[in-house]
């Protein structure tokens, strides 16, 4: 008897619930309305209040996702090219420390700590524009421009920054 693969029935199936375009950006949208209404507003909303805004903001999301089934592409790229990235942060780290590096040697010096944190933020807008323009004009639009020529040479940049700023 051959054995079957059950993820691909199972994510099918979720897929064809609605899961993904209905269910998951709701609880995405609630979670983080509630974390940030709680961290910032803790003292002047009550839980409960903080919990009906959440749930409220949650079921606008969902009714979002009714008109713009796109969302469901954007979700799937943003948090599908994130994981590549912290894979990618991970193999560097681990080079680093293969060569004796500590993570806390690269913000030691407070311009390489600006470099590090100015590469960060264009790898995120780079995840975003690529998440949103997949998900508005179809992964044919990513595949077919230059997109990754500029992310390598924006990587290149900001090591080169960092690079230059490290004093001796």
């Amino acid at each position: 008897m051959a054995l079957v693969n059950p993820f691909p029935p199972m994510v099918l199936g979720l897929e064809k619930m609605g899961f993904y375009l209905y269910l998951f950006p709701f609880l995405l949208t609630l979670a983080l309305t509630y974390g940030v209404l709680s961290y910032a507003l803790e003292k002047q909303l009550e839980k409960s209040a903080r919990a009906v805004i959440s749930i409220v903001a949650g079921f606008f999301v969902m009714l979002f996702s009714f008109f713009n089934p796109g969302i469901v592409a954007f979700f799937a790229n943003t948090f599908g090219y994130t994981l590549i990235a912290g894979a990618g942060f991970l193999v560097m780290l681990i080079l680093l420390g293969l060569v004796g590096m500590k993570p806390e040697d690269i913000t030691k010096n407070e311009k390489a700590k600006w470099a590090m944190t100015g590469v960060i933020i264009l790898i995120a807008i780079i995840i975003f524009t690529v998440s949103a323009a997949s998900a508005i004009f179809g992964s044919e639009f990513i595949e077919g421009t230059e997109i990754w020529t500029i992310a390598l040479l924006i990587v290149i940049l900001g090591f080169s920054a960092w690079f230059v700023t490290q004093t001796k």
